[in-house]
């Protein structure tokens, strides 16, 4: 007998935005924590690669730079 697979409901990925948009304010949260840093530390290191993610993120979520009805 071949078991069936349940389906997976569909993701709408509007969904997901409030999800994304805390973990990006976390990062953001986190990346203050570490400006300033000794260079070449760890620390620096993070730093860097969560500017990476920010951006990236930010470049995707508000393309034009700005939220509708936002302050900027």
């Amino acid at each position: 007998m071949i078991a069936r697979q349940k389906r997976q409901p569909a993701i709408d990925v509007a969904d997901l935005a409030p999800c994304a948009d805390t973990l990006h304010a976390l990062l953001v949260a986190r990346a203050d924590a570490l400006m300033g840093g000794t260079e070449g530390s760890p620390e620096e290191q993070e730093l860097a690669a969560l500017t990476d993610a920010i951006e990236a993120y930010e470049a995707v979520r508000w393309p034009q730079g700005k939220i509708e009805g936002g302050k900027g």
